[in-house]
């Protein structure tokens, strides 16, 4: 069994200035890549950051899940804090870009456009319960107590949600930026996700546009790059009977990066030296294999 894993690919229908101008370039090819790429796999996942706009402009959404359905395979999207945001007050701090909706999860633009399995989606493929998620902070939509009954279910699980919950280096900015989106719940969430008894083999996300594996109690955060902004990188992940094998890859169509990589003077710790590493990731970063 293969997983196609993206995060933050950040479709602009550019009807306003390019708070990502490089993302706007880049997704030009995206879905002509996406759309042959993802015919060799049997589920693709996409964790989070669909959009730039997407808590203001509908209809960027409503792209996406016409060209997510246009694919033909099984998928799992979750929301970003740019396709529903967490925060209460963050449209203060960016209007028209990230702005809470103070309404129902049911009534928010992402949902009406993905409707129930857009935030709540449980599916077996092969044995394998894949649990994707949204989440905002305080929870207000109890989506706690949903993936706390689902993670009670028999078997091993992969959750894919947008959030790291562990930080992902141990220096630079990814030290912690990033975290306060959903601050109020993450104590929660890596009790859940990291206890034993919940067969959580791997927990997804994206967010900080970095490459990182690490530990999260019994199971491993992997958090993945953005697709279409700085280091341009997707996941593949392999499930045989046995074990579940993780590995890294750029798009063959962007040479180098796109656009500038967030805060350069701030992404290097004792780990990671170069900038380059910081966000590309080291050996540890890119690949990990996973008994079952």
């Amino acid at each position: 069994m293969k997983v196609l894993l993206l995060a933050d690919t950040h479709y602009d229908d550019k009807s306003r200035h390019l708070h990502y101008p490089a993302s706007s370039e880049a997704v030009d090819g995206f879905w002509q890549w996406l759309r042959s790429e993802s015919q060799g796999y049997d589920l693709v996942a996409i964790c989070g950051d669909l959009t730039v706009k997407g808590t203001t402009h509908i209809n960027e959404i409503e792209y996406v899940k016409i060209m997510m359905d246009s694919l033909g395979k099984p998928y799992i999207v979750v929301p970003g804090n740019h396709d529903l945001c967490p925060v209460k007050g963050m449209e203060e701090r960016y209007p028209d870009l990230e702005e809470y909706e103070y309404t129902e999860l049911e009534n928010t633009l992402y949902y009406r456009s993905f409707g129930e399995t857009g935030v709540r989606c449980s599916k077996v493929l092969k044995g394998i319960q894949f649990i994707g998620f949204a989440i905002r902070n305080d929870d207000p939509d109890r989506q706690l107590a949903w993936l706390e009954a689902e993670l009670k279910k028999p078997g091993k699980k992969i959750v894919i949600g947008h959030y790291p919950l562990e930080h992902t280096r141990t220096g630079g900015f990814c030290s912690w930026w990033g975290y306060e989106r959903i601050g109020n719940v993450i104590e929660s969430l890596k009790l859940l996700l990291g206890n034993k008894d919940n067969e959580v083999q791997a927990y997804f996300c994206g967010h900080q546009h970095i490459n990182s594996i690490v530990p999260m109690g019994d199971t491993y955060q992997i958090e993945t790059a953005s697709t279409v902004l700085g280091t341009n990188s997707y996941r593949i992940l392999e499930i045989s009977e046995n074990k579940l094998t993780i590995s890294t890859h750029r798009l063959p169509y962007i040479d180098g990066y796109s656009g500038d990589l967030t805060l350069p003077d701030k992404s290097n710790d004792a780990e990671h030296i170069t900038v380059h590493e910081y966000h590309y990731g080291n050996s540890d970063d890119l690949s990990l294999e996973i008994k079952l």
